[in-house]
Order: C-alpha cells, then sequence, then structure tokens
C-alpha cells in the first residue's frame, strides 16, 4: 500500500551539506514543511535534529541505523524524496539490513520508477531469498511490466513457500486470462477470493473468467461488484511504517479520547484532521465513520467504512459497521452481505452472527433465523435477546410449543430476564388452551416486574395477560396507558400499533400476536450486546388492580 501526499503545498528542496565526525557523511536538507499542522512540523523537525545529532555523533551500522529510521519516518508521512535519500545512506552504511533495499523498492514503486524498484528487489532477494514480500512485489511488478512468464514463476516459487497466499493466487489467475484458460483463472482468482472476500478488485477479472466459460449472468454480476481493493500479503516493515506516532496519530489518538467522553463533534474534527495526514490509514477511516453514526449521518458514514474495507479488506469492525447501517437504512440483503464479510475474518462474532439472524427475521425467513439465533445464544448463553428473537421465530413458524420452550430455557440461562419474563406472559396470554391459573401465575410475575420498573413494554403485556382473561375493561386501562406514554415519547409508529390491541380490547377479543413485528428486537445502534432499555411509562392501577398484585 502506497501513502497519498499529505498536502498539496508541500514542497520538498533537497540539498546536501557534509555532516558527520568524519565530515564525509551527507545529510539532505530537511525539506520545507510549509501547509502542515503544526503537530506534524514539530515532529519532523525534531526527526531532523536527531538525525543531525546521529550524524555527529554515530559511525558505521549505528549512523546507517539512524538514516533507516528517519527514512521511516519521512516515508510515513509520504515524503518520498526525503526517505529515499535517508534509506540510500542507511544502505551504504549499514549494508548487513536487508529491510533498507526493500523500503527503496517500496519508494521506487510509489515514484514509478519501475526499473529500479525491480533491481533493488532482486538484490534484496539476493540477501533475503524467502522474504514473502519482496517476492509478492516482484510478481506485481513482473505482471505489470507484461513480463507474464517470469511473473508465473516468481507467483509458483511464492505458492511453494506458501500455498494460501492470495495475492500470487491473483496474480496466477490474471495469468491464466492472459493465456487464454479461463478455467485455471477461474480456480485461482475464486481461491484467491476465498481468502481475501473483500479484494473487490479481483471481481473485474472473475467476471471475465466466468464469460469465458459462457456463464454471462454470474460474470454480469462480478463485474458490477468491481472496486480497486486488492489483496496483501503480510508485510512487517511497512506495518511498522503505517503504525508509527507520526502526525496523523496525534489527532487520532485525541479523537479517540473525545469520542469515548462522548464530544462526538470534537472528535469528527480529530478525525478528519487524522484522515487528511493519512488518507490511506484504514483505521482513520474506521473511526471518522464511527463518529459520524453516532452524529447520525449515516450515509456520510457509508463512505467512510467503504475507504476503510479498500484500504484494509479484513477489517472485521468496517464490514460490521457497514452492515449495522445498512439495517438500519432498511436494507436488509446489504447488511447480511456485510455481516458475511465480517464473519470471514472473524468466524463466530457473536455481534455479527446476532445481526445477521435479526436481518433474516425481519425478511421473514423464519427458520434461518431462529438457526441463527441459537448459534448466538449457545455462545452466549446470557444474551437474553438471541433466546428472545429465537422463541419470536418459533411463533412465527407456529411453533407454538417450541416458543414457549425457548423462552422458558431463556429465563433459566439468564436468571429470569425480565423482558424473557415478559414474553412468556405474551405469549400465554395468544396462546389456546392456558388454563386461568398459569395465566393468573404469569400476571403475578409480571405485576413484580412494575414495581420495579413501570416500563412500556411490560404495561402492554399486562394488557395482554388482563385480555385473555377476559378482564377488557382493565386491559384497555393499561393499553391506554401505553399508548399516552408512546405519544408522549414521540413514537408515532409504536402507537399506531398499541391502537389495534386497543381496538380488540374494545371489542371483548383478546390480543393475536405476542410480538408485533415493529416491537421485535432491533439492530441496536452501536452494539448487538447493548439494546435499548423499554421505554418508562407511569400507571395508576386501580383498586382492584391492587388487589390483584397482593395475591
Amino acid at each position: 500500500m502506497t501513502l497519498k501526499p499529505l498536502h498539496p503545498s508541500i514542497c520538498i528542496i533537497v540539498a546536501v551539506v557534509a555532516l558527520g565526525c568524519d565530515g564525509s557523511v551527507d545529510l539532505p536538507k530537511s525539506p520545507a514543511l510549509s501547509g502542515l499542522e503544526i503537530d506534524v512540523v514539530v515532529h519532523l523537525q525534531e526527526t531532523y535534529e536527531t538525525l543531525q545529532i546521529a550524524a555527529r555523533d554515530l559511525t558505521k551500522e549505528e549512523l546507517g541505523k539512524a538514516f533507516g529510521d528517519a527514512g521511516m519516518t519521512y516515508h510515513a508521512y509520504d515524503l518520498p524524496l526525503m526517505a529515499r535519500k535517508c534509506y540510500l545512506r542507511a544502505r551504504q552504511l549499514d549494508r548487513n539490513e536487508p529491510r533498507w533495499l526493500y523500503l527503496l523498492a517500496k519508494i521506487e514503486i510509489h515514484i514509478g520508477n519501475i526499473e529500479v524498484a525491480l533491481g533493488y528487489l532482486q538484490q534484496m532477494l539476493n540477501l533475503e531469498p524467502n522474504h514473502l514480500p519482496s517476492l509478492v512485489a516482484l510478481g506485481e511488478l513482473q505482471l505489470t511490466s507484461n513480463d507474464f512468464q517470469s511473473a508465473k514463476v516468481t507467483f509458483l516459487d511464492v505458492l511453494a513457500r506458501q500455498p494460501q497466499c492470495a495475492p500470487a493466487l491473483a496474480g496466477l489467475g490474471k495469468i491464466a486470462l492472459l493465456e487464454d484458460n479461463p478455467q485455471l483463472a477461474l480456480q485461482r482468482l475464486e481461491e484467491a477470493l476465498n481468502l481475501s472476500p473483500g479484494a473487490s478488485g479481483l471481481r473485474y477479472p472473475y467476471g471475465l473468467a466466468l464469460r469465458g466459460l459462457n456463464r454471462d449472468e454470474e460474470a454480469l454480476d462480478q463485474m458490477e461488484a468491481r472496486g480497486d481493493a486488492f489483496p496483501r500479503v503480510e508485510d512487517l516493515w511497512i506495518e511498522e511504517i503505517r503504525n508509527r506516532p507520526v502526525g496523523a496519530r496525534i489527532p487520532l489518538n485525541r479523537g479517540i479520547t473525545f469520542f469515548q467522553e462522548g464530544y462526538y463533534d470534537a472528535a469528527e474534527v480529530e478525525f478528519r484532521a487524522s484522515v487528511l495526514a493519512a488518507p490511506e490509514s484504514a483505521s482513520a477511516h474506521l473511526n471518522l465513520g464511527s463518529t459520524l453514526v453516532k452524529l447520525k449521518r449515516p450515509r456520510q458514514a457509508i463512505v467512510e467504512f467503504e475507504e476503510s474495507i479498500r484500504l484494509d479488506p479484513g477489517s472485521t469492525m468496517s464490514w460490521f459497521n457497514l452492515g449495522v447501517i445498512h439495517a438500519s437504512l432498511g436494507d436488509d440483503l446489504e447488511a447480511i452481505h456485510c455481516y458475511d464479510q465480517a464473519l470471514m475474518t472473524e468466524p463466530g462474532m457473536p455481534e455479527a452472527l446476532f445481526n445477521r439472524a435479526n436481518a433474516l427475521r425481519r425478511l421473514k425467513r423464519y427458520q434461518q433465523s431462529a438457526y441463527e439465533m441459537k448459534k448466538v445464544r449457545e455462545i452466549r448463553p446470557g444474551n437474553s435477546l438471541a433466546w428472545l428473537a429465537e422463541s419470536v421465530c418459533y411463533f412465527r413458524l407456529g411453533k407454538e410449543t417450541e416458543s414457549l420452550k425457548v423462552c422458558r430455557e431463556g429465563r433459566q440461562s439468564t436468571a429470569n430476564d425480565p423482558r424473557l419474563v415478559s414474553l412468556e406472559a405474551r405469549l400465554l396470554a395468544t396462546m389456546s388452551s392456558v388454563t386461568e391459573e398459569v395465566l393468573q401465575d404469569s400476571l403475578v410475575e409480571l405485576n413484580q416486574l412494575l414495581e420495579h420498573e413501570k416500563a412500556l413494554e411490560y404495561v402492554e403485556s399486562k394488557a395482554m395477560l388482563l385480555a385473555a382473561m377476559g378482564k377488557f375493561d382493565q386491559a384497555l386501562q393499561w393499553q391506554q396507558a401505553a399508548i399516552e406514554a408512546a405519544k408522549n415519547a414521540g413514537e408515532s409508529e409504536i402507537v399506531s400499533r398499541l391502537e389495534t390491541n386497543r381496538l380488540f380490547y374494545s371489542r371483548g377479543e383478546p390480543a393475536r400476536d405476542p410480538w408485533p413485528e415493529s416491537d421485535s428486537v432491533a439492530d441496536p445502534a452501536g452494539s448487538a450486546d447493548s439494546p435499548p432499555s423499554p421505554s418508562p411509562v407511569e400507571v395508576s392501577p386501580s383498586s382492584e388492580e391492587s388487589r390483584e398484585t397482593s395475591q
């Protein structure tokens, strides 16, 4: 991955002055720093001053390491000409350190000097024949230079060392396309995509391979999904550069502090500064996107999460957050796709499994949803929402007995979570052949809940029970209290749903649906394990209700 320029006004002026304890070490002149924020200027000034001291006090390998370290800082700030000069000095003074050759190659690739980069990579591999990032970079440069046979030899060499190397498989897939072998191309590209599913840049050649096999409809779908994210090999030296505490990380750290303290406007300012300083930092875009979600600007957040994924296709949290946004915007199919990508990189992630199952439920794929919810609560038995949602799915499938069984097992696993107590009351109130005694026992439990918290959800459950017991006047009283609370909270959709049951009770009919869809478990904003609490509502029970509570 290359870094883009920090600022268009940066002008790098290079001159050479003679410094060093033996008077023979050339120290490049510091680049001009106009147009940069003060934190970056201070850091680069300190870097240069440290290099001046090293040039005065150190010799040979130690001085070479100092030049290399400075080069990595300039590299991190995307000052390639200064980084190149420092790496060249490092290479001259510290010839036993192969990383300077590799980093010089990366700088030359960034600048566009392909032939020079190829030379450095060959030198690097003479020193370190097993350095996988160098082999992959060499193969990709050979492919770019249309030296297909050399590229094939290089990529096969990579696979001999690491059979599941996505970039090498992708390269061989592209070469197979050029050799008019779509079947082999499809196999190689499919393997690469299975290893790196976020590598959207492979979708177009994959589509070409499908088209070459006359699978035109599939080919079109793949071509339309094309992007510019490509698989990468683990590269510890480049990662070290990316993770340096450069200027981009200064506002990034400040932004994280503001975010954690709930100052989202201030966090946005800092994260935008971080993105400006390092536009190819996946974490900067991820943090900015998370902040925009908190500021209720989801469509702007989508752009940031997608950019984070382009830069790091394996970013689990970017995929997950993108899924949450699409779910909140009503696009459950796209949300499921995003959760699937998150689960590719982190199998068994409970939050992604839960939200995926919820999306399936909203799509009325209840059997699949129940299956996924079961997996969630097996991983986290205390997740009351997973038990609740699984129970509701079975009710939707007409499996009332199974629904009640799951609800009761959930109560045992969660130490009688209030929402499961409330759900059991609702299930009993809408099931056939439930005795008066069972309904009365459930009402006692519900009244105990209401003594601690008069939540709208529990009030509505009580109204359902009262109606099931034939006490429609009392059911109307509690239902009306729930309606008033929803109106006061501005929840018009809930009011509309509550009115349906109020009408049933006024006609002397019990409720029919224990958990209307608009009240089903939704993807909680930010975390699938932090559901919103039921809305509180104040109710003044009649004297008859008081007696029921005391029974």
